[in-house]
């Protein structure tokens, strides 16, 4: 049997483009839609995507807020590191152990291929992962007002679905959180990543988990990444999806 698990993301994402980087991200949605066309995966060791036909540029990067913490040139290409750090880490805590990474690498400034470390995924499996990556494919495109928007249902087997996240999951892989409070919704726990880069407009991540009170498992995850939001549902069998977090948590701090 069969069961859909939800994912959404804010149209947040393409606003106030300007026209050239516009387009490219129009062209960079056609590519998705047809993913196996123009993109190739390995996922030995976390995963790697490689743009057969690459259109994103090294500067359009600074839309994003993305700043790396380093650059290593070898030739023509050159390869993009990011390290993001937990914010507040509480006392005895050590924040390389929370720490997220990522790499870009560019070819004649185009980028190429991305990088992603195992740990990256123990939030969600690979192939769901991807799966959401190939639905973004099909996000609604409003021409006259420069933006972006998909909210799509990604359909998995049972084995390809993540594993439902439990209140002990989040404290072993992420630590304490920087903010926890009771809601109608469930238990709230925040946690907040900064870039390493020494740019103050370097980007930053934010998340925010609904638990249930009762059981500790996680129905919801709102992410705050960059200049976009995402939102997955993991609703308790029979229950109704969890209202979109207060947009209180998207403000930068």
């Amino acid at each position: 049997m069969r069961r859909a698990a939800r994912a959404a993301a804010g149209a947040a994402a393409c606003l106030l483009l300007g026209g050239c980087i516009y387009l490219r991200l129009l062209e960079l949605k056609h590519q998705l839609a047809e993913f196996d066309r123009y993109f190739a995966t390995d996922t030995r060791d976390g995963l790697k995507i490689t743009c057969h036909e690459p259109v994103l540029l090294d500067e359009d990067m600074a839309f994003f807020h993305l700043v790396p913490e380093s650059r290593q040139r070898a030739g023509v290409a050159e390869r993009w590191h990011f390290r993001w750090v937990k914010v507040n880490a509480t006392p005895g805590e050590e924040p390389a152990t929370f720490e997220m990474t990522a790499d870009f690498v560019y070819v004649n400034h185009r980028l190429t291929s991305v990088l992603l470390p195992e740990r990256f995924f123990a939030f969600m499996p690979k192939p769901f992962f991807l799966a959401m990556v190939k639905a973004f494919g099909q996000a609604n495109v409003d021409e006259a007002k420069r933006t972006a928007s998909a909210n799509v249902h990604v359909d998995l087997g049972p084995d390809e679905l993540p594993r439902r996240l439990t209140r002990a999951d989040l404290t072993a892989m992420l630590g304490v959180p920087l903010a926890a409070r009771e809601t109608p919704a469930g238990l709230l726990w925040q946690y907040r990543y900064r870039a390493a880069s020494r740019d103050q407009h370097s980007g930053w991540i934010d998340a925010t988990f609904t638990l249930n009170p009762a059981s500790g498992a996680v129905r919801h995850i709102h992410g705050v990444v960059f200049n976009g939001r995402i939102d997955l549902d993991f609703p308790d069998p029979g229950a109704q999806p969890v209202p979109a977090t207060p947009a209180a948590h998207d403000a930068r701090p």
